[in-house]
């Protein structure tokens, strides 16, 4: 699967890893499903509107320390899985998880 970003696709990379979401009211656990430079797919029990401001923290060490982000719901399948894309992330955070997006293989399956 890509995004559409005017006439680019940008590549996703499967990735498994654990996610804590906060919408500033509350914190969630949720795990990713894949993931791009611009933003990623979640796995969530928990439904967010489209819309909803997210704080995001997430990553594996070593290949991919800890990174901060904030992001925006795009979609939503209601309790399954939602789609965020970034609004804020730090240049540092950015060029490591492009680094990280880049070394790893395209996700074909989405």
């Amino acid at each position: 699967m890509s995004i559409i970003l005017g006439l680019k696709a940008v590549p996703r990379v499967a990735a498994a890893m654990t996610a804590v979401l906060s919408n500033g009211k509350a914190n969630y656990v949720a795990e990713t499903k894949n993931l791009s430079h611009t933003g990623l797919c979640l796995r969530s029990k928990e439904t967010f509107p489209v819309g909803t401001q997210l704080h995001i923290v997430f990553g594996q060490p070593p290949e991919l320390p800890r990174l901060s982000t904030q992001g925006i719901v795009r979609w939503s399948e209601g309790g399954k899985a939602l789609g965020v894309e970034f609004t804020f992330i730090s240049p540092h955070d950015q060029r490591v998880l492009l680094r990280f997006v880049n070394s790893q293989s395209p996700d074909e399956q989405d």
